[in-house]
């Protein structure tokens, strides 16, 4: 019989799932997608493969799984951030801070080495994870078209060029929110 931890079923889950994901994690860093076995990650978890097959099918469940875990955390901790936020500018301008400060702590991103081996509906599943986060970005500019803020033409293809100015860089944030804000002000 495997060891329940945590004080609730749902919280035996949480715990099982973040260990894996920690596993995946470390594993992606040391030796890539294509050479992590489900034993391995098993292994490395501290779960049984039994227990493992309980919670993923197999590593695209693990990737789509830990893609939707770090989406969901960075989709709360952004409205989080905009939270008080009295105008569209001031909320894009944080909005690029705070997606600027967390990227060190996202998982996601592991290369183009990770997507070349995904299946297409592993793909798709992942697209629909940049969705969930493309739509908070996409409800602050069309909040800025409605008040006559901002001037956008194209919202998806805003929404695009927006977040390719926000790929790692080492620049400063305030630079960085200070070209944004300007590309779409009226």
């Amino acid at each position: 019989m495997p060891k329940i931890v945590g004080d609730t079923l749902a919280a035996h889950r949480a715990q099982v799932r973040s260990q894996v994901f920690e596993a995946f994690i470390a594993l992606m860093e040391e030796r890539g997608y294509a050479a992590i076995t489900l034993s391995d990650i098993a292994a490395r978890a501290g779960v049984g493969r039994t227990a493992f097959y309980n919670h993923f099918r197999d590593k695209e469940a693990v990737v789509v799984g830990l893609a939707l875990h770090e989406t969901t955390e960075y989709v709360t901790s952004a409205r989080a951030a905009l939270v008080g936020s009295r105008t569209p500018v001031e909320s894009l301008r944080l909005y690029v801070r705070h997606h600027i400060e967390r990227q060190g702590d996202l998982h996601f991103g592991f290369g183009p080495e990770l997507w070349g081996l995904l299946s297409p509906a592993a793909l798709a599943q992942m697209r629909d994870h940049v969705v969930e986060v493309e739509a908070v970005l996409l409800e602050i500019l069309q909040q800025g078209c409605d008040t006559g803020l901002f001037a956008v033409d194209d919202l998806p293809a805003a929404v695009a060029l927006i977040n390719a100015c926000l790929q790692p860089r080492r620049l400063d944030p305030e630079t960085v929110a200070d070209f944004v804000s300007r590309a779409v002000r009226a």
